[in-house]
């Protein structure tokens, strides 16, 4: 009986530990974007950075409770690498559009690209942005 008395609270207890304890997963459906100058749009020159980025969304679960955040983005913009990066709270299809206007000796160039992107749950999505020379 005595034994009983001190087993029992002690197993109670580390059975609750168990039941009730749970690991903090990451859910953020998070993406990183590299954006490229292309001459032909199938090979990559070099990084393109402060490319204006905007999303268009696609119906993907919860894709369309995914805008109100995005629109909330303070800076959609590529960094000096040519990289953006942005967590997500829900998964979400994604329609990545670029652009660049480069000023050229004197004339003004127009760079744009277009991606797709699919951000799930707990994982990185790493795309690349090919941004070809349009009029």
């Amino acid at each position: 009986m005595k034994k009983l008395r001190i087993i029992l609270p002690i197993m109670i207890a580390v059975l609750s530990v168990a039941l009730f304890t749970q690991c903090k997963k990451d859910h953020s459906c998070k993406m990183r974007l590299t954006c490229y100058y292309s001459s032909n749009g199938m090979d990559a020159d070099s990084v393109v950075p402060f490319a204006l980025i905007s999303f268009d969304t696609v119906k993907y679960n919860s894709g369309l409770a995914v805008l109100p955040e995005i629109s909330a983005v303070d800076s959609m913009m590529t960094d000096y690498a040519g990289v953006f990066t942005y967590a997500l709270r829900y998964p979400a299809l994604l329609i990545v559009n670029a652009v660049k206007i480069d000023s050229v000796n004197g004339l003004a160039k127009k760079y744009t690209g277009t991606t797709q992107v699919q951000v799930n749950e707990g994982e990185t999505t790493e795309k690349t942005i090919l941004m070809v020379e349009t009029n």
